[in-house]
């Protein structure tokens, strides 16, 4: 009870003073400071929608007993916070560029305040489930508005060091969560348990809104040309039917509606493809945002690579505790050099003097080579063996901060001020549905793996997964530099 008291007295004073610390720094930046200032509270909210998922997943145990669950439970209530996000991510940028991002980002504040509030008091899995949709709306509205004000809050010239540091907060935010949730779930009483961790992403939402509210000006809307309601049903339902099988699928041995709904994932295509094509510039994707080289390409990459480290971490972090019985704050250290690596990684892409395309392919050729090597190290790795997978961590994490930096930085050049929420919007629901995609399928060849074969064998078989696509990464790199026709003037400057 002592350590919690501590931690309550103290998490305050640590936040303020890490916000301090960033603000004088963005006021070194940019002589647009006033403005600037607000860039922090953007990052905190978009980093808080992200670190979420690891943290429930290092939760998931407690969770489960605590409430009696199954694992199909468990499953079921961890796809409806990234399903939810999926699903509305995209409208909700698009909103950001119709009704003020300031504000979707206070609204979006304020369902994840309710949802974490009624995460932490939930008493079976219906409550906690309906608790944690709530959740992924406020979380869709938060995370594409960080992103989209970054051309408004700083000049052309600053702007390659704010992409630096929102792909860094976004990075960190994906790999930091089993850190946080351990040290979290050891400072907490017992009587508490996992529910620290959603009274604690209510504490920095609610701080979060606070810091909105008094540095952050309101911003100009666009034009009322909006998509239809229609075109929105037919985008959720299209991400509905793919991401709500990658979830439910491998839990249930893949029932015949979950194909259903895969299959029905086209005709759903077709018609969003139709309804975007009939609202023009009004469309949840403009035509003219996929014209852009640079932001097809960098989708690729964030499909390929961006989105390849969540499934690993994920099994990682169950390997860890299950295989090899270490508890969930010794799985947050093991794992704590990545977001080291991270940080040095976005910090050496925003020196490097090579251009974006380069610094891809850089980041993602280094990436693969890391999950080369990880597959190589888990066989050897014990619970008395783990330096050699923490010195793997820190070279993974470099890779990571040099990829996701430059990537964001490919997409997010160019585009025109009233598509900026449009196109962050894109690149995070991207994210969000390769994601799910990526720890889908890792659970399921790990699951699989596990028949036959030790956990720490089974999770180094796993990383084949993020090999290919990393791979695959690279490749696409390569060929964009070396063949020209594949790549329009803009992916380079």
């Amino acid at each position: 009870m002592c350590n919690f008291t501590y931690y309550i007295i103290t998490l305050p004073r640590a936040i303020k003073i890490l916000m301090k610390l960033h603000e004088f720094e963005v006021m070194q930046d940019t002589d647009r400071a006033p403005h600037a200032r607000g860039f922090t509270a953007l990052l905190l909210g978009m980093a808080l929608t992200i670190v979420d998922v690891p943290m429930f997943a290092i939760a998931m145990p407690g969770i489960g007993a605590d409430l009696g669950l199954s694992t199909q439970d468990l499953a079921l209530i961890a796809g409806c916070y990234p399903l939810v996000v999926a699903m509305l991510l995209l409208p909700a940028g698009r909103a950001g560029d119709w009704f003020g991002r300031r504000r979707m980002f206070l609204a979006g504040g304020l369902l994840f305040l309710f949802g974490a509030v009624l995460s932490a008091v939930a008493s079976g899995p219906l409550s906690l489930g309906g608790a944690r949709m709530l959740q992924g709306a406020g979380g869709a509205a938060l995370a594409p508005q960080a992103m989209a004000m970054i051309p408004r809050l700083f000049l052309p010239a600053y702007q390659s060091r704010a992409f630096e540091r929102f792909a860094m907060t976004a990075s960190l935010a994906s790999v930091c969560g089993p850190l946080v949730a351990g040290i979290l779930l050891v400072l907490s009483p017992v009587w508490l348990g996992w529910r620290t961790i959603f009274l604690t992403e209510a504490f920095i939402v609610l701080l979060v809104m606070l810091m909105t509210t008094r540095q952050l000006a309101p911003d100009k809307t666009e034009s009322a040309t909006s998509s239809s309601f229609a075109e929105v049903i037919s985008f959720a339902t299209l991400i509905l039917c793919l991401v709500a099988p990658l979830y439910v699928g491998p839990a249930f041995s893949w029932p015949v509606p979950t194909v259903v709904m895969l299959v029905a994932a086209f005709p759903c295509a077709a018609l969003f493809a139709r309804l975007s094509a009939r609202a023009g510039q009004g469309s949840l994707v403009p035509f003219g945002l996929l014209r852009l080289p640079s932001l097809r390409w960098s989708l690729a990459f964030v499909f390929l690579a961006v989105s390849a480290p969540p499934g690993f971490f994920v099994i990682l972090s169950l390997m860890l505790q299950s295989g090899l019985a270490l508890s969930a704050l010794q799985t947050g250290l093991v794992t704590a050099g990545f977001p080291a690596g991270v940080v040095i990684g976005s910090w050496i892409s925003g020196r490097v003097s090579l251009q974006p395309l380069a610094r891809v392919a850089l980041g993602v050729g280094l990436l693969c080579a890391s999950f080369v090597l990880m597959h190589f190290l888990l066989p050897q790795v014990t619970a008395g063996r783990l330096m050699p997978l923490r010195m793997g961590m820190i070279g993974a994490g470099l890779s990571m901060g040099l990829t996701v930096t430059s990537v964001m930085q490919l997409g997010m050049s160019g585009l025109p001020r009233d598509l900026t929420g449009s196109g962050a919007g894109t690149i995070q629901t991207m994210q969000q549905v390769s994601m799910a995609a990526s720890i889908a399928l890792s659970f399921a060849i790990y699951g699989t793996m596990l028949t036959t074969r030790p956990a720490v064998e089974a999770a180094a078989a796993m990383l084949w997964l993020q090999i290919a696509s990393t791979g695959a990464a690279t490749l696409l790199a390569g060929a964009l530099l070396c063949f020209p026709i594949f790549r329009d003037r803009k992916v380079h400057t």
